[in-house]
């Protein structure tokens, strides 16, 4: 069955328009998103430091263990690695290291110009230091941006170009795409930009669903960035099998296309069809009590709510209603299969004994659905309720504190020592209920910027 085409299509793109002006806005929204996020002086290279040397063994050796770096490896001590059949391998998805090698390459190319050895050398002699955190961040800052470019052509199917690029700073600046996504190259930077891309493709799809296929490799590969993103392949399958089933087969022939050499590299690796990361998620699961905490912690916790760090994400729930209240509920509705998404990943990312993250800034296990909730604000925009000042005022307000927590966040290496101090938080779970001690508030304690609980020391300067 075809969807009708969108409503108020006449600030929407137009397809005869001059092409230099629209073109000139996505590079200057790319440029501004990655400067000021590459710029920013925060990196947390943890989960994710060995992803240049899987990169260049993947360039080099046509594998992804790390065998040739023995000599910069204790596995006794280091969590990130794995000892199978005496392999060395990363316990986490090797998707984001080979997204990257095209970049690694080009890295080892211009290296010499700058440092008297080449890339790869300089990898088999170091392990994983300051400098290629620093690398990290520049990479990721570059998934964010073409991640602000995709949100703002999906913003201009039924925005004007002020609301567009409102959408797209509020992404950029104002969620945890600044404090966490472009810091290192954690999973959550590249899952994005394949989930915003799918969506904006299944948003095009409605006028030719000819994009279909590739909505299936998209996903496909999202999957392998984040296996929690076997979420979204879910939905999106079901919302094309109701919408579009003469082309439901294509979509699954797009993932197919992606999953069986996955499949095969795992059972040669691990003799396994999954890598140890995935099958080993369901022995991180929590108790009945500890679901509880977490349903409302990932929502509301002062160290890990999401509605904490991103205030305007509550003006998002607004948006799904005004949606579900214009499209009603029915198999046609894509709005509906995105509310699924979210409610979904809530419950999952709950089910996980560590639902905070570990050592992270704010909500990280929300980041990878922040273009879903994105989405929800532009039928927010779209509202006459915004030209009433006061919530006009309540929106501008919330918009400002997110950005500020983003900002601080992701320009004072205070916030991200706080998984540390003075406790480390995996000895301390409560600290994440602490209002005395909020995360993004670190750093404000005048006599201790490192320790200080803030907004307690203010109250009482010598706690």
């Amino acid at each position: 069955m075809q969807l009708p085409r969108l409503s108020n299509r006449e600030s929407t793109i137009s397809p005869k328009s001059n092409k230099f002006p629209q073109y000139l806005t996505l590079i200057l929204i790319f440029l501004f998103t990655y400067i000021i996020h590459a710029i920013s002086p925060v990196t947390t290279s943890t989960d994710s430091a060995w992803s240049f040397h899987i990169a260049a063994s993947i360039l080099q050796e046509q594998n992804y263990n790390l065998d040739e770096y023995r000599n910069l490896i204790d596995l006794k001590i280091d969590y990130r690695l794995r000892l199978v059949d005496g392999h060395i391998y990363s316990y986490y998805p090797i998707a984001t290291p080979l997204l990257i090698t095209p970049v690694v390459w080009l890295i080892n190319n211009i290296y010499p110009i700058f440092f008297p050895t080449d890339f790869y050398t300089y990898l088999m002699r170091h392990a994983p230091n300051s400098h290629t955190a620093k690398m990290e961040k520049l990479i990721a800052a570059g998934f964010v941006a073409l991640s602000a470019v995709l949100i703002y052509l999906i913003g201009r199917r039924e925005l004007g170009v002020m609301k567009s690029l409102y959408l797209t700073f509020i992404f950029a600046f104002s969620t945890s795409m600044w404090s966490t996504a472009s810091r290192a190259l954690w999973q959550h930077g590249p899952s994005v930009l394949f989930l915003t891309c799918a969506l904006y493709l299944l948003i095009l799809a409605r006028d030719k669903p000819i994009f279909i296929p590739l909505i299936g490799l998209v996903l496909g590969f999202a999957y392998l960035i984040r296996p929690t993103n076997s979420i979204e392949v879910a939905f999106f399958g079901l919302y094309i099998l109701f919408n579009y089933r003469k082309y439901f087969l294509s979509y699954i022939f797009g993932l197919v296309a992606v999953l069986i050499p996955y499949v095969i590299s795992n059972w040669i690796a691990y003799a396994n069809i999954f890598p140890p990361y995935s099958y080993q998620l369901f022995e991180r699961l929590t108790t009945v009590r500890g679901f509880g905490e977490a349903l409302a912690g990932t929502l509301i916790s002062p160290a890990r709510g999401l509605f904490i760090f991103s205030s305007i994400f509550l003006f998002s729930v607004y948006g799904a209603f005004i949606r579900v209240r214009q499209n009603q509920i029915s198999f046609n509705n894509l709005d509906l299969y995105l509310i699924g998404i979210l409610i979904f990943h809530w419950v999952v990312t709950s089910l996980f004994e560590d639902w905070g993250g570990a050592w992270s800034i704010g909500p990280r296990y929300f980041v990878d659905v922040i273009p879903f909730f994105i989405y929800f604000l532009i039928p927010v925009f779209q509202d006459n309720f915004l030209s009433k000042p006061s919530w006009k005022y309540l929106f501008v307000t919330s918009v400002l504190i997110s950005t500020f927590i983003q900002f601080h966040s992701s320009t004072s290496i205070y916030p991200f020592m706080w998984n540390g101090k003075p406790q480390a938080l995996v000895d301390a779970p409560e600290r994440k209920w602490d209002w005395g001690d909020l995360q993004f508030l670190r750093g404000f304690c005048p006599n201790n910027p490192l320790e200080g609980k803030a907004p307690a020391c203010w109250f009482n300067p010598n706690d």
